[in-house]
């Protein structure tokens, strides 16, 4: 059963009220809480500044930590069975603390466990419930009870996976990721102390997901931050301001990802094998491309239902030609001169098997309609390629506009993370009589039914940029949705608060500086005049040398803790990036 229908038959036991023009099916609860307590950033200059998560280990201090600057966004708390909270000395029950010192103030995160889960699920369906909250459970099986409740699926949830070693290779926590996609889990949480926590913060952003840090001290908070983690946890609030002080220069922790839009198009077809090829070629992150379905159900890249406009003949619906014949046209959007016919989505996965690009799948798919939907099954099409390449596990996900799709994934291959592209209609949908995505769009500007929107369907904020996306992501990315925009003509996303920018000028980002390498050791007198050249990587992997401003962070025994921060001008403007934090030998 679909997470649509399963939420529809469960409407049947529960009120319903609406809110931001999305309707949510709610328990009868003595009490409700619908409203979204505003976030704002704090004081540092990062672009994407991580949302700072607080565990409290006082009641007073919950006021206090308030009326700070920058304060946190978020507040955890961990009840227990009879859903009551104990505070060093103090108990009170989880609804008077929410009333008492979070509401309208903090998001709240509760710590749950196999043991607590069942009554929080009564006590919201009964006592309170509220749509604005996470749960935290290092047992996923927590998660997959709160996703497959007919109330407690609005709960966004947080994988805490601090107790876990972080691989170096970023391809063995799929795993993970696809554990957490598949229970509607958004948000994975690391040890801040781990010395890989930039190889897990990189991964799960790339996978469009978010990477969350415990931090104990104000050294691994800068490393969580440095890292490119977009939450910073602590029981110790000093710790939370303490983690952002340091990053005062404007610009990215992590680099940005860039995607290419359908290829690299500058000088190849759009879809096809070379532009493919050239976006590994020119250090593109991710590329971008558009599926369609054939008549004998294989798999092509084309952005368009027809051949219109990319090849030599028009009008030939994919869905209604088989493979061969569609193969006997040639490529022409941009130049015929490589004599390129439509790739399959095997061949695509044969190019870059052998990279580190991650490949965005958009489910064109003739549009959703019917044919492509229920006599082709499209989407188990795309599962038997899948399964074909396991060597490609953990290098893609999907995008869509389409309903039908959405939930075809949730159903055959529900690890595999999705992420809406807005508009909210279906060919399918529309034959069928129905309302597009259940009517549920509501467009970027009202968080509450957006993330109810999300939260129904599990899938992410891939957005088209407009000025909104900017103003709101961090309100979103405060309950685990991260910003990935589509699409650009050029590198102004330097300047957006994107996670992942879709480019049609991915080459013009190939020799800016992607990492930045810490020197073996500096001396005194370096580090006094505040700079030093060091090699950078760029994003097709060459080294460049780099004026970098030294950023001190703290200091051992003949060592010293550094972060090293470095501007690159774009033609449209300059933008910075930090190193990773990191410790060498004074001289």
């Amino acid at each position: 059963m679909s997470k649509k229908m399963f939420v529809l038959l469960a409407a049947a036991l529960t009120a319903v009220f609406a809110f931001g023009g999305s309707t949510v099916y709610q328990a009868s609860a003595i009490s409700s809480y619908t409203n979204y307590p505003s976030v704002s950033a704090g004081s540092s200059g990062l672009q994407l500044e991580p949302t700072l998560v607080y565990e409290a280990t006082a009641f007073s201090e919950i006021t206090q930590n308030y009326l700070q600057s920058p304060r946190p966004a978020s507040l955890v708390l961990t009840p227990d069975e009879d859903m009551n909270v104990t505070l060093g000395e103090s108990t009170m029950t989880l609804a008077s603390a929410f009333d008492s010192f979070l509401k309208g103030k903090f998001i709240p995160v509760l710590r749950l466990s196999a043991a607590t889960v069942q009554p929080f699920v009564q006590w919201m369906k009964e006592t309170y419930t509220i749509t604005d909250i996470m749960v935290l459970s290092s047992e996923i099986g927590v998660l997959e009870t709160l996703y497959s409740d007919e109330v407690c699926y609005l709960v966004n949830t947080i994988y805490d996976l601090t107790e876990q070693t972080i691989p170096s290779d970023r391809y063995d926590l799929w795993e993970y990721i696809g554990e957490a996609n598949a229970a509607g889990c958004n948000v994975l949480m690391f040890d801040a102390a781990d010395p890989n926590i930039a190889v897990a913060s990189d991964y799960v952003s790339a996978m469009a997901k978010s990477c969350w840090a415990y931090a104990e001290n104000r050294t691994e908070g800068i490393a969580a931050v440095a890292a490119g983690c977009y939450g910073i946890v602590s029981a110790d609030a000093s710790v939370l301001r303490e983690s952002l002080s340091v990053f005062t220069e404007n610009g990215f922790a992590r680099a940005q990802h860039v995607a290419a839009h359908r290829g690299i198009t500058a000088y190849a077809n759009e879809n096809s094998l070379t532009a493919v090829a050239a976006s590994a070629n020119e250090g593109a992150t991710h590329v971008e491309i558009d599926v369609q379905v054939t008549a004998d159900g294989e798999i092509v890249l084309c952005h368009n239902s027809q051949t219109n406009g990319t090849a030599n003949i028009s009008g030939w619906y994919f869905a209604s030609v088989p493979l061969e014949r569609l193969r006997t046209l040639f490529l022409e959007d941009y130049s015929r001169k490589y004599e390129e016919t439509y790739p399959t989505l095997d061949e695509v996965i044969e190019v870059l098997s052998k990279t580190d690009v991650i490949l965005i799948l958009e489910l064109k798919l003739d549009g959703g309609s019917s044919k492509a939907v229920d006599e082709l099954g499209a989407i188990q099409r795309i599962k038997e390629v899948m399964e074909r390449h396991p060597e490609f596990e953990g290098h893609w996900f999907a995008i869509t506009f389409y309903a039908p799709y959405a939930e075809g994934m949730r159903e055959y291959m529900p690890e595999i993370p999705v992420g809406f592209l807005g508009g909210a209609t279906s060919g399918k949908e529309s034959e069928n009589g129905q309302s597009g995505w259940g009517g549920g769009w509501t467009g970027m500007t009202n968080i509450a039914s957006k993330i109810a929107f999300l939260r129904k369907y599990n899938i992410v904020l891939d957005e088209t940029y407009e000025n909104s996306t900017n103003t709101m992501a961090q309100a979103y990315l405060a309950r685990g949705y991260v910003q990935n925009t589509w699409t650009f003509s050029d590198p102004s996303h330097f300047f957006s608060k994107a996670n992942i920018a879709t480019t049609d000028a991915a080459e013009e980002c190939a020799m800016f500086v992607k990492e930045i390498s810490a020197p073996a050791s500096i001396e005194e007198a370096t580090i006094a005049a505040g700079s030093v050249n060091v090699s950078c990587t760029t994003y097709c992997g060459w080294q460049v040398q780099r004026e970098c401003k030294i950023i001190e962070v703290g200091r051992g025994d003949g060592t010293v803790q550094l972060l090293l921060y470095a501007e690159q001008d774009t033609g449209n403007g300059t933008y910075g990036l930090y190193s990773t934090l990191f410790t060498v030998s004074l001289q």
